[in-house]
């Protein structure tokens, strides 16, 4: 099942400028400001069009949204998301073509939470780059960010983020991990920043960009797998984890397969 048939079996209408209770489909093909209301728990997925556009997203107090965010065309994309007190946000983001799709979260009240997994797999002459800021501005909020990218040929892949964390936010706990592999002249540049003016704080980030494992290729070559074989499938297991905690569970499928067929054209 592809994304598009999953776009083309929810509701046919984009999403209203409320989100209730349920599943929604959204083209990006316009900007658009959306409000997940009071201890509602809505999904969204968000499909990308040849298009720079903007979309704001306001979770309300107690509210929970769980979003997929596809990029599958060449777009430049503005997401900001504010998340009130007590309010949850997971982002699921996976981009398999030249784009670049920024996303903003303010946390703006107490145990807020924002969550975001990501993956873009590029090749030829693809270029992409995935933003992710986090601004901590009140006590007692959590994020986590981890970014997977692959890159071949002579593709370029960019993953930059900031985690912000205001002076009175206190006891923040917040996490930023970019792990990339290249093949090829494949270039990746990974730019994780912390800005913390807070002392009572938890906050890590790290990164790393490698090729892939000479001694894992091997060992599944002995085992029967041509070498393609085994180049795809350590891929595949490279970024898998990311799609198969889908923000959107039955999602997981459908991305899995749109990241396996841009694998195989690596």
């Amino acid at each position: 099942m592809t994304v598009e048939r999953i776009v083309n079996e929810m509701v046919a209408q984009p999403a209203p400028d409320t989100l209730t209770p349920g599943s929604w489909s959204l083209v990006a093909d316009s900007s658009r400001s959306l409000v997940v209301e009071q201890g509602v728990r809505a999904e969204l997925l968000v499909i990308d069009a040849e298009a720079a556009v903007s979309i704001d997203i306001n979770v309300a107090q107690g509210a929970e949204l769980r979003m997929v965010y596809v990029s599958q065309t060449q777009s430049a994309n503005h997401i900001k998301l504010t998340v009130a007190e007590g309010g949850r946000c997971d982002v699921t983001q996976v981009m398999t073509h030249s784009s670049e799709v920024h996303f903003n979260t303010m946390l703006d009240g107490r145990f807020a939470t924002f969550e975001l997994n990501g993956v873009f797999v590029l090749t030829g002459d693809d270029r992409g780059g995935v933003t992710v800021d986090v601004h901590h501005n009140m006590p007692d909020c959590t994020s986590c960010t981890i970014v997977k990218g692959v890159a071949s040929g002579s593709a370029h892949g960019r993953f930059s983020g900031v985690v912000y964390v205001a002076p009175d936010a206190q006891r923040t706990d917040s996490k930023q991990l970019s792990r990339n592999v290249t093949l090829g002249d494949a270039r990746i540049e990974t730019l994780p920043q912390l800005e913390i003016y807070a002392d009572d704080v938890k906050c890590s980030h790290g990164a790393t960009v490698g090729q892939m494992d000479a001694e894992a290729v091997m060992y599944m070559r002995q085992r029967g797998l041509s070498l393609v074989d085994a180049k795809r499938l350590q891929l595949e297991g490279f970024v898998s984890d990311v799609v198969m905690r889908s923000a959107i569970g039955r999602i997981a499928e459908p991305l899995q397969e749109l990241i396996s067929e841009k694998i195989n054209r690596l």
